[in-house]
């Protein structure tokens, strides 16, 4: 019985992250997924890219957790657009802290904000 209502908060969750903002974050990963796709190196990067994009998507009920395993290319990452997407879930994680209805979305910002600074050192499930 349990399962089944962590559920439904899930979902119930997930649609009302999708209408506030998480739609849009999406495709700014998923936009960034495919910039990374025209280049050789940025190869590798853009799949992990997408799979980011689908945590936007859909994050509740999903954890992260930061495994520094590759800091250069999270370091490169970085300096180069991650800074301007973790400034995006930061100002809506603000946002979202002034109304009541938005209470329970600040803990999903913060999470997508970890993953927007340091997206490839990163595991989540």
């Amino acid at each position: 019985m349990l399962w089944a209502l962590r559920k439904a908060f899930r979902i119930a969750g997930n649609f009302y992250w999708k209408i506030f903002g998480g739609i849009f974050l999406s495709l700014i990963w998923y936009a960034v997924g495919v910039v990374l796709l025209f280049s050789v190196i940025g190869f590798p990067l853009s799949l992990e890219c997408f799979r980011i994009g689908w945590l936007n998507y859909k994050p509740f009920g999903k954890k992260v957790a930061l495994i520094p395993d590759r800091p250069i290319i999270s370091l490169i990452w970085f300096l180069t657009a991650g800074w301007a997407i973790g400034i995006v879930s930061i100002v809506n994680a603000l946002f979202s802290c002034l109304t009541l209805v938005g209470i329970p979305l600040v803990g999903q910002w913060v999470k997508i904000c970890r993953l927007a600074f340091f997206p490839f050192c990163s595991v989540w499930k």
